[in-house]
């Protein structure tokens, strides 16, 4: 196979991400990848320095990826819709693009200033939605945290079909009903209660 004129950095990974969404993230190997491709595996090197330099751009790219849509959801929102908008992108690329969604929960190691500035830009979003209960500080980083993490097991038991078949939908309504009284500000949960 001879090498593609034209060939860039941004076209591998594309071809990378295209192979990583039909067939998932186990398959794509250097080899598929050159294949896909038109090319010999040695071309590959020519535009990113092997597997691991690969892994490292694709974890930018759907990092990138992600952050854009979770931008989108929330633009313009605050509080609860906010969240419930955050978290349905979030549930939903998760379920679409499963492999993508893989993809960003492997950074690279080390994480270089790029790839930290990548996930920066990402988590704006989330930062947003977090600061529109009125939390700052160590506050917003620790429930932060804790919201992150109640989405993402949510996200994958329901991946895994752990939930159940039946009214998952209303299931995830609760979890965000319950985590934005979570980060409602004391006085506010205080006067409900």
């Amino acid at each position: 196979m001879a090498s593609r004129v034209g060939l860039d950095r941004a076209a591998v990974v594309h071809a990378a991400i295209d192979i990583v969404d039909r067939e998932g993230v186990e398959a794509l190997t250097m080899a598929r990848l050159a294949a896909s491709l038109g090319i010999r595996v040695p071309s590959l090197y020519a535009h990113v320095p092997g597997q691991a330099g690969l892994r490292r751009e694709l974890w930018m790219w759907t990092v990138n990826d992600l952050g854009e849509r979770l931008r989108d959801s929330v633009m313009g929102r605050s509080g609860h819709e906010a969240l419930a908008e955050f978290a349905t992108a979030f549930r939903y690329y998760a379920r679409d693009y499963p492999g993508r969604y893989q993809l960003t929960l492997s950074p690279p190691d080390p994480l270089d200033e790029e790839a930290l500035d990548v996930g920066r830009r990402a988590n704006t979003a989330f930062e947003a939605v977090i600061r529109s209960f009125g939390l700052t500080g160590v506050d917003a980083v620790h429930l932060g945290r804790a919201v992150r993490a109640a989405i993402h097991g949510f996200v994958g038991l329901e991946a895994r079909y752990a939930l159940g078949p039946e009214n998952v939908d209303e299931s995830f309504g609760h979890l965000l009903t319950l985590l934005s009284r979570g980060l409602a500000p004391a006085d506010v949960v205080a006067a409900t209660g």
